[in-house]
């Protein structure tokens, strides 16, 4: 009797894991990750730690990845692809012309999109761990010149000249960035000093 109870009792912890395994996506450690990130950099992104936040075993760690640099490279390319060309499509979306979708940016970049992964913490220390490793300057080189380079076209379109545009694109993402080591301020405040950033850029080009 106690032995069939043991089997059954191994079989459900068995069946728990498999099922968490297949629950739990890539997508949900890839979130946890840059969760971890933010909140105490780069040496949180270990398996067993995000494990135990997510209440599974590590078992499930590897069902989607090999190890954590295997993790670490689908977070950057998963940043790139989301937090960059993804937005830049929903940006253009709505089918306003430049001033309108820099506008539309601005909402994006300062909604709750970004709070499955840590919120604006995430990217600022993103920042700081390409300050160790080359691999993550490469792709926050990429995706800083993708972006300006997006940016600046909205300028454009906006009416301002090719230098001006530039210029523009410059400082706007420099306060997007000084944002994001600006965490602690309400969202709503961000949005409005980007705002007013954004306007003030516009109307002297």
């Amino acid at each position: 009797m106690f032995a069939a109870v043991l089997a059954l009792g191994q079989y459900a912890a068995v069946w728990y894991t498999m099922a968490n395994r297949h629950t739990l996506t890539a997508e949900d450690w890839i979130k946890c990750a840059f969760r971890a990130l933010g909140a105490a950099g780069v040496q949180a992104i270990r398996a067993e730690r995000l494990a135990r936040v997510l209440g599974v075993s590590k078992g499930s760690f590897y069902w989607h990845f090999a190890d954590v640099p295997a993790l670490q490279a689908a977070m950057l390319e998963h940043w790139e692809a989301f937090a960059t060309e993804q937005i830049i499509i929903d940006a253009n979306a709505g089918g306003a012309d430049g001033r309108g979708r820099l506008v539309r940016l601005v909402d994006i970049v300062t909604s709750e999109l970004s709070d499955p992964y840590g919120g604006l913490a995430a990217e600022a220390a993103l920042r700081d761990w390409a300050r160790h490793d080359p691999l993550v300057l490469v792709s926050l080189n990429r995706v800083d010149a993708r972006r300006l380079s997006y940016v600046a076209g909205l300028f454009g379109q906006a009416g301002l000249d090719p230098s001006a545009a530039t210029r523009a694109a410059r400082l706007y993402y420099t306060g997007l960035i000084g944002a994001e080591h600006l965490n602690a301020s309400p969202r709503l405040d961000v949005r409005a000093d980007l705002q007013h950033l954004l306007a003030v850029l516009l109307d002297r080009g």
